[in-house]
């Protein structure tokens, strides 16, 4: 049996240049121009060609690629249109097996495909970059880490998918992230994937229809091995979502992962506290100024009258600005709280952490902040393991907040 190429390719007029070579040496070549139909279908194809315009775009086809399959789908040989040297490291950065600059030379061509053919499996088996699902017992029940804040920018998301990237690397397939941030979650870009379907409309589900199929095509697997279940990407999707439909998705994602980190959003309203009061163990985000602080107080107040999440937060300090202007100690002594943890100031690294997809942990390993984060990780999960017996939140008097 002739072996299977596909050809993902921008440029129609171009594929019988790279089509041609490969098909009088026997190889049986498929040629699509749709990505989204045709990453579906990578476990039928022994290698992938990528033909783009430019080095950006295909980067970010591999990328979406290794997002969607891990390390299970076919050995990618991208086609470069120039010989550019920098280009061509991208390219194999981003995750290409080998990369051919234009203008093609067919003897070459042929003989990088022969290449990677030998290091592709007779077949390739892949979900499309679904992980396998299937439901824990109900006594090994998964813990539920839910990350939340009462102000914008503070970094809520930030620390949600660092932390669960670092518990994905000791447990890779077991843990799973989901964005519950129903008015503007930044989960999946923050990990630039895209996963096809919504916690909202997973939230809107019958909880009866919601099988592990569901799940299985719902999910995104990482390439460290964490399963990411992406938010709306407009406010109006989640509209009609309510805090009882996100607490029983929550509570069923349970029955699914060992660990399931949520980012609950930068809004502490009934529908974020549906969420929180469904967790183990909540890390409630914090920037040291007064608007954070304010708008905490009024969260506090509200989680406080309707649920004991409180009693299972941990106020996490993310210090957001160069200069410290409000210590930790000043928002214990007038928040009424104790601050677990503090993430050292690194505005170029996390800046650029987001805008590239490549979270702070596995970009800048050594620095400080992501010493802290990883110290996060592990507090979060031992505190989750073992209830609290501390005594509930002492409530601060808000002196420097105006209150009396």
């Amino acid at each position: 049996m002739a072996s299977r190429v596909l050809l993902l390719t921008a440029e129609g007029h171009a594929a019988d240049e790279l089509v041609q070579p490969l098909e009088r040496r026997g190889l049986s070549v498929v040629v699509a121009r749709d990505p989204d139909q045709a990453l579906q279908r990578l476990g039928d194809h022994q290698l992938v060609i990528l033909d783009a315009p430019d080095a950006a775009s295909l980067a970010m086809v591999i990328r979406r690629i290794n997002d969607q399959a891990g390390s299970n789908h076919p050995p990618i040989l991208a086609i470069a249109h120039s010989g550019d040297v920098e280009a061509r490291v991208q390219l194999l950065e981003s995750g290409a097996d080998d990369v051919l600059a234009r203008p093609i030379d067919p003897r070459e061509l042929e003989a990088l495909v022969e290449a990677l053919l030998l290091r592709a499996p007779a077949t390739t088996q892949t979900s499309g970059g679904r992980p396998p699902v299937e439901p824990r017992p109900v006594e090994a029940r998964g813990r539920v880490i839910a990350f939340a804040s009462a102000k914008g920018g503070s970094g809520t998301t930030t620390l949600a998918v660092n932390t669960a990237l670092i518990l994905a690397e000791m447990a890779p397939g077991n843990v799973a992230i989901a964005d519950f941030d129903m008015y503007h979650g930044q989960v999946s870009t923050h990990l630039d994937m895209y996963p096809r379907t919504s916690t909202a409309v997973l939230a809107r589900e019958d909880p009866n229809n919601r099988n592990p199929e569901v799940f299985q095509e719902a999910g995104r697997r990482h390439s460290d091995g964490l399963t990411v279940f992406g938010g709306p990407y407009r406010g109006d999707e989640a509209a009609d979502v309510s805090g009882p439909q996100l607490a029983s998705l929550v509570q069923q994602m349970r029955g699914l992962y060992g660990t399931l980190v949520i980012d609950a959003g930068s809004v502490i309203d009934l529908r974020a506290e549906a969420v929180i009061e469904s967790a183990d163990m909540v890390a409630l985000v914090l920037t040291p100024d007064i608007p954070s602080l304010r708008l905490l107080h009024a969260g506090l107040q509200l989680m406080s009258e309707n649920g004991t999440a409180t009693d299972r937060s941990v106020f996490v300090v993310n210090q957001i600005y160069p200069k410290q202007m409000i210590t930790a100690e000043q928002i214990e002594e007038h928040l009424g709280v104790k601050v677990g943890a503090e993430i050292a100031y690194d505005g170029e690294n996390f800046l650029r952490a987001i805008n590239e997809g490549q979270p702070l942990v596995k970009m800048a390993r050594r620095t400080p902040s992501a010493t802290a984060l990883r110290k996060l990780a592990e507090q979060l999960t031992d505190s989750a393991a073992e209830p609290s017996e501390s005594p509930p939140q002492r409530r601060g008097r808000f002196r420097f907040l105006g209150r009396d």
